[in-house]
């Protein structure tokens, strides 16, 4: 059986979106709200770009190497933007993926650093459910009803 590209073509694709209970975070919604994070999978731009962004932390460490007057400086640039030459690029990696597909809260970097120093495990569940997300591939948009009732013949 071949592929049908047209059918493909015509079919209309949203995110594919989880809601992901965060019990270890609860102190941190409102009273009386369910401690749920929700998160989308990644379109393939967004991969390369957190995969990128290891690398790209490179580079920044050596910017601010450069332009840092001395190792205080240094430190200080660094913890500015919450990312130090030790942290891991696969940290970097997560870090972006949580930003970018944070659906309910959306979040800035500044969040994302601080849940994974504090809460690396509920960190960790979140982004490992983005990455099945992504892997799940995006859902099928499913039409909606267009308000008018069938009558059946009776």
């Amino acid at each position: 059986m071949a592929f049908n590209s047209q059918k493909f073509m015509a079919t209309a694709f949203e995110p594919r979106t989880e809601s992901v209970p965060v019990p270890g975070l609860a102190h941190w919604f409102e009273d009386g709200e369910t401690a749920v994070w929700r998160v989308r999978g990644q379109t393939a731009n967004e991969m390369a770009a957190s995969i990128d962004a290891g690398s790209k932390h490179k580079n920044i460490d050596t910017i601010i190497k450069a332009i840092a007057a001395d190792t205080d400086q240094v430190a200080e640039l660094q913890k500015a933007i919450g990312i130090s030459k030790e942290t891991h690029s696969d940290i970097i990696k997560r870090l972006e993926m949580l930003v970018q597909c944070s659906v309910d809260p959306v979040i800035t970097l500044d969040v994302a650093v601080k849940l994974a120093e504090t809460r690396p495990i509920d960190f960790y569940t979140l982004t490992n459910k983005i990455l099945y997300l992504t892997g799940q591939g995006m859902d099928i948009k499913k039409s909606k009803p267009s308000g008018k009732m069938k009558v059946s013949g009776g």
